[in-house]
């Protein structure tokens, strides 16, 4: 008899974070289309992220929602940020609860571990955030 395994393998992993990636450049590429129709061309020099954060910055608007953007944007930016720039090690069995985890080295040289299910949680997140930001525009 089989024992099918239940718990996410290193291909979900793999997967999870290529999603993740993939995701990154959907909401970059959203940033990119709001700031040519601000009139701003991204400046190559600096990240994208950054030239749509100072965008928001000169605009009017609730300073508590632009607030709101900025804490939610920098909370995924770190995570994508970490996976991006530090992972240091991967581990899933798939007969093993819990076992599924990225490692990542942060830019402070503090490790920091990634579960799967937040890894989900930081893909749902990112798109979320895309199709806000998006719906915002539409309304200004």
């Amino acid at each position: 008899m089989d024992i099918e395994a239940s718990q996410p393998s290193l291909n979900d992993l793999a997967t999870v974070i290529g999603k993740i990636q993939i995701y990154w450049s959907f909401l970059e590429s959203e940033m990119k289309r709001q700031l040519a129709a601000d009139g701003k061309l991204p400046s190559k020099k600096q990240p994208v992220v950054f030239n749509w954060r100072l965008m928001l910055e000169s605009a009017s608007g609730d300073v508590a929602v632009i607030r709101a953007e900025f804490d939610t944007l920098d909370r995924i930016s770190r995570g994508r940020n970490l996976l991006a720039h530090g992972i240091a090690s991967t581990s899933a069995d798939p007969w093993t609860q819990n076992s599924a985890f990225v490692d990542c080295i942060d830019v402070d040289d503090k490790t920091h571990r990634l579960t799967f299910d937040e890894l989900q949680s930081l893909l749902e997140d990112i798109d979320r955030f895309r199709l806000l930001i998006r719906a915002r525009a539409r309304l200004v």
